[in-house]
């Protein structure tokens, strides 16, 4: 009998390569590196748990658009506070973003028994990495 009813909701999939990292991590290293740091933990992510190529193109349009913001606060407002705000709130909105298309495919990956790897360290290297680039750009783009 084939019953729409007994059929698995959670199918199983071929393991990835590396164990992704929580969705919900990303939120920290956003924060502090801005929205190319958020967008280039979402795409590792993504790539990590099988996401399909228009949700990673999403997550990088996303990226992107907001780090033109970014840019765009910068040039028009002057002062320190107002560029670390403005690169803090485009990165969180990345990672909703993230958080958005990532969220249900890491809980079928939870759901299978697989254990999530940590983020720290990759998280510290994308702040580090992708806030001086964000960094110089912008001093770049405004001196």
């Amino acid at each position: 009998m084939q019953d729409e009813l007994f059929r698995p909701t959670i199918r199983e999939r071929a393991e990835p390569g590396r164990p992704p990292w929580r969705p919900d991590s990303i939120y920290y290293p956003a924060f502090f590196g801005g929205p190319i740091a958020a967008a280039t933990l979402g795409l590792i992510n993504g790539r990590r748990l099988g996401l399909a190529r228009e949700r990673l193109l999403a997550i990088a349009a996303a990226g992107l658009v907001c780090f033109a913001g970014r840019v765009a606060v910068s040039v028009a407002v002057e002062g320190s506070g107002a560029l670390r705000l403005a690169g803090s709130i485009t990165g969180v909105l990345v990672a909703l973003v993230v958080g958005i298309f990532q969220r249900r495919p890491f809980r079928a990956f939870v759901y299978r028994g697989g254990k999530p790897a940590g983020l720290v360290r990759p998280g510290l290297l994308a702040v580090l990495g992708c806030g001086f680039l964000e960094a110089a750009v912008i001093f770049g783009l405004t001196r």
